[in-house]
């Protein structure tokens, strides 16, 4: 009779550590989500950045709205909402400019620079990282005239 005392016994510890268990597993997986989240944000941002500055590197006048509107169009397809995005910078910078100008470094040929941030809340399970601010930078060589 012992023996099957012993048994449930047994069993309960296995719910116990299961309950115990299960909060951390799933706090893990939302985590994991969310990070991986604001990563696919990210990597979209620096996609739409660099499609921006080639357009505009080829587009002659440089048209500010018609490289923003470029990199609008690549978020909407990643399903982020334009709106929620910010130009930090958009501009032709010639040859010979401020060595620094929106934090790119510029080398003696005329670039286009464009730099966009988005701030991101990172949810987890028990708290919340609001306003995180993602940012991204490309330049190209203007091949304008």
């Amino acid at each position: 009779m012992s023996r099957f005392h012993r048994g449930n016994r047994d069993r309960g510890a296995a719910l116990v550590e299961t309950a115990l268990v299960l909060p951390m597993l799933f706090m893990l997986t939302v985590g994991i989500w969310t990070t991986a989240r604001a990563w696919n944000v990210h990597n979209t941002l620096d996609h739409a950045v660099r499609e921006a500055a080639r357009f505009g590197a080829t587009s002659d006048p440089f048209d500010a709205a018609a490289v923003r509107a470029i990199a609008d169009q690549e978020l909407s397809a990643a399903a982020i909402d334009p709106g929620d995005v910010t130009t930090v910078c958009l501009l032709q910078i010639p040859a010979g400019a401020d060595p620094n100008p929106c934090s790119l470094g510029v080398t003696g040929t005329p670039q286009v620079a464009v730099h966009l941030s988005i701030p991101v809340d990172l949810n987890f399970v028990f708290f919340k990282i609001p306003g995180v601010v993602l940012n991204a930078s490309a330049a190209a060589r203007w091949e304008g005239s």
